[in-house]
């Protein structure tokens, strides 16, 4: 399965990406086929434009950052939205997949610290694939992942579940 991770980058600090990495961590750990497009490494407002350019091997600009982006979008089976502050660019990269004709199913995963306050961000799950779980630790996201995965038929889970 190959999922495309949205986190906060430019609103970031070192403890965030500490806590979006547990998030990852707990992700691999707990399911074997999963690829992670946007790569393995959480990030923040210090290290995501040169983490960038490193890895796709051209200059961090708007207009590369997002073509790249939404190419990794039409790429994924599903996105994992990790909200540890607010995004613009996360609003502009869900807004975006939900309004494709087939949407990717989106399990966002809002930081107790950092609740949606944008009323268009909310009660999506009514009208789009998504799934919202709260959480303060990684361990709280571990069945509405499970939940998410089932709902949508991401994952075959006996073939899929690490040991």
């Amino acid at each position: 399965m190959k999922l495309f991770i949205r986190q906060s980058f430019t609103q970031a600090d070192n403890n965030q990406q500490q806590l979006v990495q547990s998030l990852m961590y707990l992700i691999e750990s707990e399911y074997k086929d999963v690829s992670f497009l946007t790569g393995t490494l959480a990030l923040n407002k210090n290290t995501f434009v040169e983490h960038f350019e490193q890895r796709n091997k051209i200059k961090f600009t708007p207009r590369s950052f997002r073509n790249h982006r939404l190419e990794l979008i039409k790429q994924c089976d599903a996105m994992i939205f990790i909200r540890t502050s607010m995004s613009e660019s996360g609003a502009f990269e869900l807004a975006h997949n939900l309004s494709l004709e087939t949407p990717k199913p989106v399990f966002y995963a809002h930081w107790i610290n950092a609740p949606i306050k944008t009323t268009l961000l909310k009660d999506l799950a009514d009208d789009y694939p998504v799934v919202y779980n709260e959480f303060d630790s990684a361990y709280d996201i571990s069945k509405g992942l499970n939940t998410f995965f089932k709902k949508f038929e991401l994952i075959n889970f006996e073939d899929t579940l690490t040991s």
